[in-house]
């Protein structure tokens, strides 16, 4: 990697983060500091970025001592940005530590497909977002009188300030 800016991180209500820091030609990193407070992130290449035909960009973020790396997600060139919920807040260990560090390495996009994170995040959200829509029809379920016939259910006009 060059000294030039090839990269941002966004952190909901922070400043954005564009000065990695080159660890070596294909990988560069930032400081995080109060991880815990960080539920997602958005990675992104700057506008200008050119990266080598081929290659994509993977975000993985360490604890002290720095010796472990943990996959968030990747970017390319056909998909420059990325929205990654951090679940920061839930880990122990991330919990606990007053700064952390981001990693980016430049990788080969076979080695990125390989790692098959490209829908990571959209599946956990989806069947998320699944659990809460099966809740409220159970719940709303539970108001009807079964006498209808026709496949409706007569709810309460306030069910969703009840749910």
């Amino acid at each position: 990697m060059t000294s030039q800016q090839l990269f941002g991180v966004v952190i909901p209500g922070r400043p954005v983060i564009t000065d990695f820091q080159v660890v070596d030609a294909t990988k560069a990193m930032a400081v995080i500091e109060q991880p815990a407070t960080v539920t997602e992130l958005t990675f992104f290449l700057l506008p200008t970025t050119v990266i080598p035909p081929g290659y994509g960009a993977i975000l993985y973020y360490s604890v002290p001592p720095f010796q472990n790396w943990i996959l968030i997600g990747s970017i390319d060139p056909s998909k420059p940005s990325g929205i990654f919920r951090t679940n920061w807040a839930t880990n122990e260990e991330v919990r606990n530590c007053p700064a952390l560090q981001l990693g980016v390495s430049l990788e080969p996009l076979e080695t990125i497909k390989n790692l098959d994170i490209s829908t990571s995040g959209v599946d956990d959200r989806f069947a998320f977002a699944h659990k809460i829509a099966l809740d409220l029809f159970q719940y709303m379920n539970s108001f009807s009188t079964g006498s209808s016939g026709n496949g409706m259910i007569v709810v309460p006009t306030n069910i969703f300030d009840r749910w």
